[in-house]
């Protein structure tokens, strides 16, 4: 099936700086996969996040590789280095318009977790961004949901922005706690897969 022929076909735009890419990144994909019935999900590890310019970032090459591996067995999953081989700071309003000029017919929706959601109109273009995308939303049982229903209904009156709630059944999970626990030589096995943890130490990553 031609997907740029087929206006029902969804496809779903997952970006993050990813260091590394986790378990509950994995959750959240597959969950956006299943639940809004995606025919393709392009995971898209950033150069440089906006409010990430001034940190120490893991080397681009290493993030995507753990990011491929993560997701070697999905074949709906493809992952990108688009925003990495640009060099520039990564902004999802010109990602998704570039990438919308190459899926002209498809519906493309954004994936994200609740947090990044609740913050959504004080991005750069975060108003465009409401008013000509989808959204793809984690939702954890418990937590802020209140606050999540309240925005989302804001920003349906507000800017007519379509978007669909996932349920993501399992804790928050934090790199950096994957990191602090590589710096000490821990096993990361039960936040992380089996072949980014190998992938990892083989680099000597977060040492």
């Amino acid at each position: 099936m031609n997907i740029e022929n087929n206006m029902s076909n969804r496809i779903g735009v997952f970006g993050g700086t990813f260091d590394p890419i986790h378990l509950g990144h994995k959750a959240l994909a597959e969950a956006a996969i299943s639940e809004a019935n995606l025919k393709k999900l392009i995971v898209i590890p950033a150069h440089v996040q906006p409010f990430k310019k001034n940190k120490d970032v893991t080397d681009a090459k290493h993030r995507l590789k753990m990011a491929e591996l993560s997701f070697k067995d999905n074949p709906i999953v493809d992952v990108s280095s688009f925003e990495i081989d640009k060099g520039t700071i990564s902004y999802t309003y010109d990602t998704l318009t570039t990438l919308k000029e190459f899926y002209p017919y498809a519906e493309m929706y954004f994936v994200m977790g609740a947090d990044s959601f609740l913050m959504l109109d004080t991005w750069y273009k975060g108003i465009e961004l409401l008013e000509n995308f989808p959204f793809i939303v984690s939702v954890r049982p418990g937590y802020k949901e209140e606050e999540l229903d309240k925005r989302v209904e804001e920003y349906k009156l507000k800017y007519g922005t379509e978007i669909i709630r996932v349920a993501l059944d399992m804790p928050d999970i934090s790199a950096t706690s994957i990191r602090k626990r590589i710096q000490n030589f821990q096993s990361a096995k039960d936040l992380i897969t089996e072949d980014v943890e190998r992938y990892i130490y083989e680099q000597g990553l977060y040492k």
